[in-house]
Formats: structure tokens, sequence, C-alpha cells
């Protein structure tokens, strides 16, 4: 792919990211900002750069915060719940920071969204891609916005694709092309349109996968089982398309299906770790803990590593008061995004058993510098301070929060019954 080699050859990281967020490119705006040394640059560029940063936080924030909703509607919770929580991590904004918090507690209460989350305030973002392909950061406006021609559009936005994946697009005819990309930018109808133009000679898994996948997103549940059944019949490893039939069987409450797709799949030896996470997301969802959680620690044992299998599975570990094998998966979250020693999560399970505060509360105020004013962490460091004995700075901490308005109805419920236990002591 020349063109992209051309459009992303090194260069003054500075200019990268006025490129990159011109181009609304918040991922690769994200990337260089981790990487500049800022030491080096004067005051109005280091404002400039907080401002591209804000910008693409929150971006990436609203784009997994609609496909978390479209995740969880169509059942996958695990998906959804990593979703959620990326949104919480790059969030910038006060209310983008508690939409996410409050998705996440609805997930756990078991609610379906209401709606897709848009930040009405954010800016407009496609987050589309029924080919389960991750071009969700900008990338259709980049088209435009560069005025590509196909080919190079194309390139553009196959480029976070398996590159095996990436060529078979490239080389499809000119309608399923069109059709790709029409569903790149949100416009469904079009693209359906143009799957009709399609030849016959040309109408090949691949073309049964979009199309499968489209009727999926409409909500055509039965038309997309036909194409989706039809296009893994041809190519039985295809992942995307047994992908779409996995969250179409689920999001259409046909369980028992899902459960024999899941298991012929792993009799056969594909997608193995992928199958046994979704079979422990299905358990999970049964209320079957002993059978969700060995499905969930064999998907891990297979490298299939998802931060919402993890979490999914610790948690389970707890609850079975195995602290120690908890723990240990814990540690394996990764920590930098986070921006303290440990990943709150970890930091949380700590807190929770009352060990390594002092780790745990340099977890949180990473957390917090990450996320500014998010009030998840400012509960979480004064619940450590009262862990401690350190009731005043606890006091300050809690009377800070109740002043905030507009806090996620699990928060409040915390920060009532911490004042209360505060008031008492």
């Amino acid at each position: 792919m020349s063109f992209l080699k051309k459009m992303f050859g090194k260069k003054d990281p500075v200019e990268e990211m006025r490129q990159l967020h011109s181009r609304q490119d918040w991922a690769g705006v994200l990337s260089v900002a981790n990487s500049l040394v800022r030491s080096e640059l004067d005051g109005p560029t280091l404002e400039e750069i907080a401002s591209w940063e804000n910008q693409a936080g929150d971006a990436l924030a609203t784009i997994n915060l609609e496909e978390g909703a479209w995740a969880q509607k169509s059942g996958n919770l695990l998906r959804a719940r990593e979703d959620y929580q990326l949104a919480a991590e790059q969030a910038r904004s006060a209310a983008l920071r508690e939409r996410a918090e409050q998705a996440l507690a609805a997930l756990e209460r078991g609610e379906l969204p209401q709606q897709a989350a848009v930040d009405a305030d954010g800016p407009a973002i496609h987050a589309g891609c029924s080919s389960g392909c991750s071009t969700h950061t900008g990338a259709a406006a980049t088209g435009q916005e560069l005025e590509l021609d196909e080919e190079a559009r194309l390139e553009l936005l196959l480029a976070t694709m398996a590159p095996e994946l990436a060529e078979r697009y490239l080389a499809a005819g000119p309608a399923l092309r069109q059709a790709w990309l029409a569903v790149q930018d949100g416009d469904e109808e079009q693209a359906l349109a143009l799957l009709q133009d399609v030849p016959e000679a040309e109408r090949n898994a691949l073309f049964l996968f979009e199309r499968g996948a489209l009727m999926a997103r409409s909500g055509q549940h039965a038309k997309a089982c036909e194409d989706l059944r039809a296009a893994l019949a041809a190519e039985p490893d295809l992942f995307p398309a047994f992908d779409a039939l996995v969250d179409v069987l689920m999001a259409a409450g046909h369980t028992d299906q899902l459960e024999q797709a899941l298991k012929l799949n792993l009799a056969a030896g594909r997608f193995v770790g992928y199958c046994w996470a979704r079979l422990a997301e299905l358990h999970a969802q049964r209320r079957e803990p002993e059978p969700a959680l060995a499905a969930g620690l064999k998907a891990l044992n297979e490298g299939f590593i998802d931060q919402g299998l993890i979490l999914l599975c610790a948690q389970l570990l707890e609850r079975a008061e195995r602290f120690d094998d908890a723990e240990a998966l814990l540690k394996r979250m990764p920590a930098g995004g986070c921006g303290g020693g440990i990943h709150p999560m970890l930091a949380e399970f700590w807190l929770r058993r009352g060990q390594n505060l002092d780790r745990a509360l340099e977890s949180f105020k990473g957390a917090l510098r990450q996320e500014r004013d998010n009030p998840r962490w400012l509960l979480r460091i004064a619940q450590v301070y009262q862990a401690r004995g350190w009731r005043k700075e606890a006091t300050e901490q809690i009377e800070r929060l109740m002043r905030q308005g507009g806090l996620p109805e699990q928060i409040r419920a915390e920060v009532k019954a911490m004042a209360d236990l505060l008031q008492q002591s």
C-alpha cells in the first residue's frame, strides 16, 4: 500500500499531529502525543496540543460509547464492557465520562441502552463498520476531506484490517467496493442498493458476509443468518462472518443455536480462543458462574487476551473467593492507559481487600490525572484515605464529591454510604 507509506512518512511530530487532527485521525493524534518530548515545546504549542488531545479523546470516547451500545444490544457483553471502559478512559469532558460510567453501571444491572450514545457537543462521527474492521477513527471523513480517489480511500480505510482480508476488498469488483465504502459513510440503504448490482459471478463469501452484516444491523436476523451461514459454508475460516453470526444469534435470542455453533467450531479447531470467550459470556448471561469461569480461563489460556474477559474472569474468581487467582489475573491488565503504576481495576481489588493501599492510592491518583475530575477516582481516593484512618482527608474528598451535581447513580450511592459512615465515626 504505497499510498499509506507516502502519507505517513516520518515528519516533525507536532506538524504530524496537526495533519492528523485536520484529518480527524483521533487515534493517530493520541499516539503521536504520547511520543512527544514536551519539555522541548513552548507554551502556545503545548496549549494547542492539549486542545487536540482533548478533542481526540472525546471523539474516541464517543465512538466507543456508540459501539458499546450496539454491542450490548447485540448481546456481546464482553465487547460492550470493553468499549464502555475505553470510553471512560479516553473521555476528557466530564459529561462523556459520566455517560460512560452510567453505561457501565447499566450493563452491570443487565439493562439495555436506551439509544446509541452521541455527544451533542462533540464531533460528528460515523462509528459504523459492518465488517468488524475497526476503521472507526474518522477514516470516512478522511477520504472526503482529502478528496481521494476510490482506490486511495480504500487503502486508507483498510489500513487497520488484516492484510489478507484488505487485499481481497481491494481486488473486489467495483459494485462491492462502492457498497463497502457506503457502509463506512454510514449510508446502509445505499450500500444495500449497490450490493444488488454485484454480478452473480462475484457473489462470493465476502459478498454474503457484507450483505448479511447489513441485514443484521437493520434487525433482519433471519436473512442475516441465512447469508452469514452461506458465507461460512463457502469459507469456514472467514472469521468476520462467524463473528457477525455469533452477534446475530445472541441478539435474536437463539442461544441454543449459538452454543452449538461455538462448540462445532471448537471441535473443528477454528477460532478456539474466541469461541471459549463467547461461551464464557453466554454462561455469564445465563447466570452460570462455574461454566462461565471455566470457559473464560480456557479462552485466556488460548491467548485470547481481552480486557472485558479478564475483568469477567477476575470478578468470578473473586466471588468464588479465589482471591490469589483473581489478583494474578488483574495483574495482567495493562497499566499505561490510565496513568498509574498498576491498572485501576487491580487497585480497586486491593482496596476491597484492604491490601497494598499505598500502591492503590497512587494508581487512583494516576487515573485522576488522566481523567481529571472523574468522580470514580475521587471516591476511590477518599476510600483509601478512610481505610488508612485519615478521616479528615477522606471527609474533604467526600464533601467535594457531594458538591458535584450529576453524579452517576452508583457513584452517588457509594458517596452517600461513605458520608454516613464518616458521620458515625
